[in-house]
């Protein structure tokens, strides 16, 4: 055993001890918070997706100036946000509410833009359950405040990612270590050439999750079984949301620093951030301010004060992957310090070019198009919960309880969702429909959609869906072009918009190659007639030779811009401003003309904002 691991006390050792010989139910194992799970999205959707690198000469987004800004209160206005959308969002948090099963108990929201906080609310009960299926009494129950601490669940691992690049900072701890030159024990069933680097990008082919709290006696033995679990892949081969890489990493960080996680990150982050209600292991005086979570059979109580994570209970409370509670604005604090290049005020926790790396994406070449996206601990451009706020550099993560941060660092944007969704039970828990709801209602008073494509027609906005705008044209001998002004936020390889026409009255469809340009941007190239992903948040001149394998279509042509979406997840759609047909320089149909434009038909398609 290594010799500083074995100085955790046994807090939790004599209550769990004896659960070997306990049967456990299936809902009482935690499984981490990884992303819904899809099939792969289809191969001609996968190819064709656009090139929608940053284009242009832009700085890279996570180029953080070490502006050591702090947050302030500010007007939703002052900072960019229009107070009348950002209004929704109480609407939105209800609808969570009064769903049939509750999404969520309670919930806290904050929204800040450009280092001004501009939208607090709270709604919902932090407690309101007994049990599984008894509610407590009005008077006994505890509402939901915007100042309510939550159990942060694997957002914690963002701490812990932080805590692992201070010391890469300080040369005690290298990217490109292997894991087993600091824990010998990991090198145990052939993982000794496991890196940091894999743990921190889940891709160091270590399993989702292991029963530790009920498998082992005590502590030390959990943490060896952590430290020798078989692997299930090759490192760098595959990507598997693991828990147990970035408990693996907080020993590290606590053999390095000689202090116990929860200290060091106190010591190191969150005292120099001024987040005093930012801890692991809450005291008991607490309680009353804190979010409860579920009802566990195993346990045979309600989880309220102390982390809902069995595995991380069992290690006494303080793990790499979760134990950590906090409130909105504390965790805005963090979230403010990445977008000040790791600086907050006085404090610099980060330099500017580790926190560039931190939230750089390194696994593209593991998980292919349409698949995760990892950066040194973040999570990036995460449709399933930074919907309408998503961009390849958008961040940061969610946590199994029901709790998210993102920050949209192209706009300077943080939004921070706290909610008990497993409150009583984590049946009931589907907190990400409320989640992506939120974001996209930042993204719309941020005015993502620009203005100049807001009065054409908008798609997108439903799951499992297509929408098809059609317009036909005669066109004679020689070369013509549809050209279309268009802004796309799409679920990369999910959910597509296809350009395409038909010669014989819709019975085969051809799809139009072409090229998007845009002010200030690179052009993008689409061979095969399909748009999906983040489209930079510009408006494209689309220009698509009206032809079928290069042979000029002629006749009667039906042109069509179909939307397809898929079961679950989206951003903000597709907007389509003017179409025009072109032919030897002479516009054959524009919808600037208004009878050109009631010959446009809509099929799932609205028109306006």
């Amino acid at each position: 055993m290594e010799p500083r691991l074995s100085r955790r006390t046994g807090l939790t050792a004599g209550a769990l001890a004896a659960a070997g010989v306990v049967g456990l139910p299936a809902a009482a194992r935690a499984m981490g918070d990884p992303a819904p799970h899809k099939e792969r999205p289809a191969a001609r959707s996968a190819r064709s997706a656009p090139d929608w690198s940053r284009g242009g000469p832009h700085r890279h987004p996570w180029d953080r100036r070490e502006s050591g800004r702090t947050l302030r209160d500010a007007r939703p206005e002052s900072v960019g946000l229009d107070p009348a959308v950002l209004d929704e969002i109480p609407g939105i948090l209800r609808a969570g509410l009064d769903n049939d099963p509750p999404r969520f108990s309670g919930a806290s929201v904050l929204v800040a833009s450009q280092a001004g906080i501009a939208y607090e609310h709270a709604d919902g009960y932090a407690l309101r359950w007994q049990d599984a299926t008894t509610e407590l009494p009005e008077a006994e129950r505890i509402p939901a405040r915007t100042d309510t601490i939550y159990d942060l669940a694997s957002i914690s691992k963002i701490f812990t990612a932080t805590a692992v690049l201070q010391h890469v900072e300080k040369g005690l701890l290298g990217l490109d270590d292997r894991v087993a030159d600091h824990l010998p024990r990991f090198a145990e069933n052939g993982k000794g050439e496991v890196t940091v680097q894999h743990l921190l990008t889940h891709v160091g082919g270590l399993p989702a999750f292991i029963n530790l709290y009920s498998a082992f006696p005590d502590i030390p033995s959990r943490i060896d079984a952590v430290l020798t679990v078989a692997p299930k892949t090759p490192p760098g081969t595959a990507y598997v949301y693991s828990d147990l890489g970035l408990i693996t990493l907080g020993l590290i960080v606590e053999k390095l620093s000689g202090q116990r996680l929860d200290q060091y990150v106190h010591d190191h982050i969150t005292a120099p951030l001024g987040m005093t209600e930012t801890m692991y292991t809450p005291p008991a005086e607490l309680k009353p301010r804190i979010a409860a979570t579920e009802y566990v059979d195993y346990y045979g109580y309600l989880v309220h004060g102390h982390v809902h994570d069995e595995n991380a209970h069992s290690l006494g409370g303080v793990a790499g992957h979760a134990g950590v509670f906090s409130t909105a604005r504390d965790l805005a604090v963090l979230a403010q310090m990445f977008l000040g290049g790791g600086r907050y005020g006085d404090a610099r926790i980060l330099e500017a070019g580790t926190v560039q790396d931190m939230f750089t994406d390194r696994i593209a070449e593991v998980t292919g198009v349409g698949g995760a996206r990892r950066g040194l601990g973040p999570e990036l451009s995460a449709w399933f919960y930074h919907a309408g706020l998503t961009s390849p550099y958008s961040g940061v993560h969610t946590g199994f309880t029901g709790t998210s941060l993102v920050i949209d660092p192209l706009t300077d944007t943080i939004v921070v969702m706290l909610t008990n969704s497993v409150h009583p039970t984590r049946e009931w828990s589907t907190t990400s429909v409320t989640r992506r709801e939120v974001s996209t209602c930042v993204a719309q008073a941020l005015g993502l959609v620009p203005r100049e494509v807001r009065d054409g027609w908008h798609a997108g906005g439903d799951d499992a869906s297509v929408a098809t705008l059609s317009l036909a044209v005669e066109l004679e001998e020689g070369p013509a072009e549809l050209r279309a002004d268009l802004f796309v936020h799409l679920e990369t390889a999910y959910d597509v918009l296809t350009l395409e026409a038909s010669a014989d009255q819709g019975q085969t469809w051809a799809p139009l190659a072409g090229r998007l340009e845009a002010r200030h941007e690179e052009p993008v190239e689409v061979p095969d007639g399909q748009l999906t992903g983040w489209g930079r948040r510009a408006v494209w001149d689309g220009t698509f030779a009206l032809a079928d394998d290069g042979t000029p279509l002629v006749g009667e042509i039906q042109v069509r811009l179909r939307l397809s979406t898929d079961g679950s997840t989206r951003g903000l759609g597709a907007w389509v401003g003017r179409l025009r047909v072109l032919a030897d320089g002479q516009e054959l149909f524009d919808t600037d003309r208004s009878d050109d434009r009631a010959e446009v038909v809509a099929d799932g398609w609205a028109r306006g904002e």
